[in-house]
């Protein structure tokens, strides 16, 4: 079947969807409008992308545009922003994660903000208990937290409590006295046994409530616009901090919220160097990249022992994740952040238990080696990106087209139909592109995988641990594809060299990396109104060079950032 006759069947199979780009909503062309979280690696990243999310932005004139900030959805803290904001509060833990139960994994691309399940909430439950046990069995920490000095009334000392570590906890000052009063109370249930016991039941009270969980915004009275309100500088500071941070406010940002610091644009900006130069903030960039292209995910990841033996190590595993923060941090820091090189770079590094990958013998710590014969390509020739994106026992096409649809272009996909055909078995003597040969054979298959296939197969020379090879199943291996179905990158190529250059130099590749970034700044999917804001983000890291490393800033001058929408324009009729 040829590739023309092949895409005829979209519209018959499961593979529907806007994938050249025709108008959507708000003038603005929609791309792949089918619900689906952006994904990689057979795991999905959850909720759902609005129709007309996925437009491009590029050609929108905003100019005269109303402020609109879209949806501010409270958000539920992430397992990581738990840990590090009590960690912040109050000090190490014992147990904590332990008490929080087993990690969804969930991604950091703001995908996730469900209800908490009975389940869930007696795992926050347990760790609120864990963290007051912890606070009250050291004399010592009880003592600088909640500090009573001998002869003053123990609810005063309460009182305090509640002032001070509420506010921090609760991310804004708590000023009313019958709130105060309430948390008074759940001392007052402890105290009769002793200071410390009332002090343990008020812990447990503020690291269970809801305001610590989720990050509450009300915004203020002042209207910017009809569909706009003022954030408060509390709320500002606590958006900087997790969003650079993963971790709550410092007193040097509240204290800059309380003196009018954050009130405007500005100030706002004011803030970015210090926190960027702080070792949270030095590892943003970092963590989005971890984050966008899973790398994560090579914890949970299943290989065949019978042929790779070296994965079931976790000091390997390790090690590929290792290297992938190794890149990251040359191409952030000696490579400009740009957006060719990470795609088209040619630098690797290597440790021990990698050196063999590229020939040569390594130790302990990772050093860098440039690869010039064509066999590497940024990240999509990283090991453990491959891993990832790879079967247990085999490479997979279908795995790494789709990650080139859905992460580097943004495009939806939508499930596959029911009833789908066993995958053919592993056999010897037949390669994978052999075996995918009956997706295009197959008409129920051929539209998606046609999409899917022929860009996965530029990736055929690296197997399921990225290990470059030259044959798969006895026979040399044909890399060549093919890209259908973009704004600017179509064409054939032949191996992950020739689809890198494609990428690199492709606009909407361009702009979905500032797609995936608002979303993981902005802890939510975007929407079609959102349009002006990823397109001040977009113009931003153009005027930069294309320097990822310029993305933090652009991203809290926008709309989206800086306000919120009217409480009561979320009430529902």
């Amino acid at each position: 079947m040829t590739l023309a006759s092949g895409l005829a069947l979209l519209a018959a199979s499961a593979c529907t969807g806007n994938l050249s780009g025709n108008s959507g909503e708000n003038g603005a062309a929609g791309v792949a409008t089918t619900t689906g979280g952006s994904s990689s690696g057979g795991a999905s990243g959850g909720g759902a992308v609005p129709p007309g999310a996925g437009a491009p932005v590029d050609s929108l004139n905003c100019a005269d545009h109303v402020v609109d900030p879209g949806p501010s959805p409270m958000r539920l803290l992430s397992r990581q922003q738990y840990l590090s904001t009590v960690k912040d509060l109050v000090g190490d833990v014992a147990g904590l994660e332990q008490a929080l139960g087993p990690s969804d994994a969930a991604s950091a691309f703001g995908l996730v903000q469900p209800d908490v399940t009975q389940v869930e909430l007696e795992h926050y439950q347990a760790a609120a208990q864990a963290i007051a046990a912890a606070v009250v069995s050291e004399p010592a920490r009880l003592d600088r937290l909640a500090p009573c000095a001998a002869g003053a009334a123990p609810t005063e000392c309460a009182k305090s409590l509640v002032t001070k570590l509420g506010a921090l906890a609760y991310r804004a000052p708590i000023t009313d006295a019958a709130d105060i009063d309430r948390h008074v109370q759940l001392f007052s249930g402890g105290a009769a046994t002793s200071y410390a016991h009332g002090v343990e039941l008020l812990l447990q009270g503020i690291f269970q409530s809801p305001r610590f969980l989720y990050r509450v915004e009300v915004g203020t009275g002042e209207r910017v616009s009809e569909k706009a309100v003022k954030l408060s500088p509390y709320e500002i500071a606590a958006r900087l901090s997790y969003a650079l941070w993963d971790s709550p406010p410092s007193e040097r940002l509240v204290e800059t919220a309380a003196t009018g610091g954050l009130n405007d644009a500005a100030g706002v900006s004011s803030q970015l160097d210090w926190m960027l130069q702080d070792p949270k903030g030095q590892k943003l960039v970092n963590r989005f990249l971890e984050s966008w292209l899973h790398i994560g995910q090579i914890d949970r990841m299943v290989k065949s022992s019978e042929q790779y033996a070296q994965f079931q190590s976790a000091t390997f595993k390790e090690s590929l994740k290792g290297q992938a923060r190794a890149f990251f941090e040359d191409l952030l820091t000696k490579q400009g952040g740009k957006l060719q090189a990470l795609f088209q770079s040619q630098t690797v590094f290597y440790n021990r238990d990698l050196g063999d990958y590229y020939g040569v013998t390594g130790t302990d710590a990772f050093q860098s080696l440039e690869r010039a014969d064509g066999t590497a390509a940024g990240i999509l020739t990283l090991p453990v990106v491959m891993a990832v994106q790879a079967k247990p026992d085999e490479s997979s096409p279908i795995y790494r087209g789709r990650f080139v649809r859905e992460a580097l272009l943004c495009q939806q996909l939508p499930a596959p139909p029911a009833n789908i055909p066993p995958a053919p078995t592993v056999t010897p003597g037949v390669s994978t592109r052999e075996r995918a040969a009956q997706h295009e054979a197959d008409p129920t298959c051929a539209g998606c995988h046609l999409l899917l296939d022929q860009v996965g197969f530029g990736f055929e020379n690296y197997d399921a641990l990225g290990r470059y090879r030259t044959e798969d199943g006895g026979k040399p291996i044909d890399a060549s594809g093919q890209l259908v179905g973009t704004r600017d990158a179509n064409g054939p190529f032949n191996g992950v060299q020739e689809l890198a250059e494609k990428l690199a130099g492709s606009a909407e590749v361009k702009e979905c990396v500032t797609r995936q970034w608002f979303r993981f700044a902005m802890a939510r999917f975007e929407q079609p109104v959102d349009g002006c804001s990823m397109k001040s983000v977009l113009d931003d890291f153009d005027a930069a060079g294309q320097d990822l490393n310029a993305l933090p800033r652009a991203t809290v001058q926008t709309d989206a950032f800086l306000y919120r929408r009217p409480l009561d324009m979320e009430v529902k009729p």
